[in-house]
């Protein structure tokens, strides 16, 4: 069964508890439960285990199960909101449309699958992770129909294009929190880039299976590995070598590897041949700004302690950032708490982590940005681990980086040294 917000609202009333008051007891915002209510926001797993546990606490019981007892998790939402279930009869809808396309003598397939994999790159920032999930899986489906036929005259460009869009189907899994999709859809988005023998694919899938990584669970020295598959060749300026770059020189520095200066270095230097197209292009995956150079500066510096060089870099990356890339802008403000840290202020740094999740809307607060909350608290030293800063911080990590939202003010842009 899935819980929509009339339910809960309902459920709400009847115990007689306040909205406001609900928010209070589950540390959700005010506004965002009002939406869910509403609803203009869907009520996900977390915010519905929320009001069950704090009805439980006035005696009020809220049916949260699954129907037939299966387990509620993110397949069962989407199935739940309509979106994998719309799947076959999408999928059915698009086929018609590009036989269609190809009768009256449009554009190949190949031109149509480049656009769309250019609009998936700009979505991937922008539209909810379960609604792109559902036109990702559509495509998949039409993609593979594609694939199968004898003797494609276009094979090539349709392994191609099934490279990008595993790989954005890979990443969107992860922002769901479905590690094991996520690392599954890699694989694929690998095999399809290495059977299409195109080597921009192939560069732009190993960079961002490097670069998400961490968020899934990879262990430091298999993304060295995956890193190192395409560094024998010649990188070229453009967004995917970028990346790659980017990430080796992460997970280098996750390792306590000195050659991630190095790898930085080169990094900076290829970023200053990139195409101005492509420098501009901040809300894409096609795309490397200078803000991805200073949030990769901020992330090796970050995890080598020097955080003299860290500040630096996120002070340049602040002046860059704006209200298009919240989520990244966050990711690198908890970099800056894991500073703090470094540097003793562990009150400060823990408190100022918690601030950044507790401004950061829940529509961006995804695996990705509690993995850098983490972080935070992996360089807690014992003797601080009791701190009521720390302790509420691991709290809001644990509740699924729910907190309450402030109605105004944001994280200080320069945090004190």
């Amino acid at each position: 069964m899935l819980i929509n917000g009339r339910t809960l609202r309902a459920a709400r009333v009847e115990a007689g508890i306040s909205m406001r008051g609900m928010a209070r007891r589950i540390g959700i915002s005010y506004s965002h439960l009002s939406n869910v209510e509403r609803g203009d926001r869907r009520a996900t797993a977390a915010v519905v285990e929320a009001y069950r546990r704090a009805l439980a606490d006035k005696g009020h019981v809220v049916d949260t199960a699954p129907e037939d007892g299966q387990r509620c998790d993110t397949l069962d939402l989407l199935r739940g909101a309509g979106l994998l279930g719309a799947v076959p009869p999408l999928t059915a809808v698009e086929a018609v449309r590009a036989g269609l396309h190809r009768a009256v003598g449009g554009r190949s397939r190949a031109e149509w699958w480049r656009q769309a994999i250019a609009d998936y790159g700009a979505s991937h920032y922008l539209a909810p992770p379960a609604e792109l999930l559902r036109d990702l899986l559509t495509d998949a489906a039409l993609l593979e129909t594609y694939l199968a036929e004898d003797l494609a005259a276009d094979r090539r460009d349709l392994l191609l294009a099934a490279g990008y869009l595993a790989g954005v189907t890979a990443l969107t899994w992860s922002n769901l929190g479905e590690r094991r999709l996520a690392r599954r859809w890699w694989h694929t988005a690998l095999d399809a880039a290495d059977r299409s023998e195109d080597p921009a694919v192939q560069v732009w899938v190993r960079a961002w299976a490097v670069m998400n990584g961490p968020n899934i669970g990879r262990r430091p020295s298999e993304i060295l590995s995956l890193a190192q598959e395409r560094l024998g060749d010649r990188l070229a300026p453009d967004s995917g070598s970028c990346a790659l770059l980017g990430g080796l020189a992460q997970t280098q520095a996750d390792l306590g590897d000195p050659a991630a200066v190095t790898t930085l270095r080169r990094l900076a230097e290829l970023t200053e041949r990139v195409p101005g197209e492509i420098a501009a292009d901040r809300g894409s995956l096609f795309g490397w700004p200078e803000v991805r150079l200073r949030y990769t500066e901020s992330y090796v510096h970050t995890a080598r302690h020097d955080t003299r060089a860290a500040y630096a870099a996120q002070d340049r990356a602040l002046e860059l950032y704006g209200a298009d890339l919240p989520r990244d802008r966050a990711k690198m403000l908890l970099h800056r708490a894991r500073c703090l840290v470094i540097d003793g202020d562990i009150t400060g740094g823990a408190a100022y982590a918690t601030d950044v999740l507790d401004h950061l809307d829940a529509t961006v607060r995804f695996e990705s940005v509690h993995a850098s909350a983490r972080a935070v608290l992996a360089v807690v030293p014992p003797s601080g681990r009791k701190l009521a800063a720390v302790r509420t911080l691991r709290g809001v990590l644990a509740d699924g980086g729910q907190v309450t939202v402030q109605e105004t003010g944001t994280p200080a842009q320069g945090a004190a040294r």
